[in-house]
């Protein structure tokens, strides 16, 4: 590690919320979504029909929202092989939603400061090092749970000055942008798949 850079952690220079707590009676139709851990693939990325329809019965804090390309990590795996539990995932489609809650199963991960690239964190929160270090915070069975103490007690090294990264932050802004903008593509083209085969078949 160069003499410049230090280990930093993440609580210093992020806020880490919790999800937003639902009955089932909210789940009707609704053109508010809840992001969910059915939004992480198992082979990782964003899947946009995880997404739950909501109608909140009380009054949700602002924190409880996020928007196109915040930072989601599951802190719940039905899966037996611990797929999903400790992925970070940016929003990066909100399909035909006004608005995007997130479940209790969920913690949304954002930059303190600007001068924090969200595109970077979001990087850094996919690579291996971030999963190995959440898996061994992981407790329970047949449903896993991730400890509150993963995210703030995970660290990576940073230089003194966040600009020395701008140039990966930029490439990772530019990449993630592109992502989204293809699947909002695919989205468009299923959709006139769907109108085609319904009219002329």
């Amino acid at each position: 590690m160069p003499l410049d850079w230090s280990y930093t952690k993440l609580v210093d220079i992020t806020n880490i919320d919790a999800g937003y707590s639902y009955t089932s009676k909210e789940l009707v139709d609704s053109n508010i979504a809840m992001a969910t851990i059915k939004n992480f693939d198992r082979t990782g990325g964003f899947n946009i029909r995880g997404f739950k329809e909501i109608k909140p019965n009380k009054i949700v804090k602002k924190e409880k929202y996020a928007k196109l390309f915040d930072i989601l990590v599951a802190h719940t795996d039905l899966t037996q092989n611990a797929d999903i539990i400790g992925n970070a995932e940016p929003i990066l489609n909100t399909s035909k939603y006004s608005k995007i809650i997130y479940s209790m199963d969920l913690v949304k991960v954002t930059p303190k400061a600007e001068k924090i690239s969200p595109f970077l964190l979001a990087l850094l929160l996919q690579g291996d090092r971030f999963k190995k270090h959440c898996l061994g915070y992981v407790n329970g069975t047949t449903v896993l749970h991730l400890s509150k103490k993963a995210l703030k007690e995970f660290e990576f090294p940073f230089p003194t000055s966040f600009s020395d990264l701008d140039n990966i932050a930029k490439f990772a802004e530019r990449n993630y942008k592109l992502i989204s903008n293809n699947m909002k593509e695919n989205q468009k083209l299923q959709n006139l798949k769907q109108v085609l085969l319904s009219k002329y078949f």
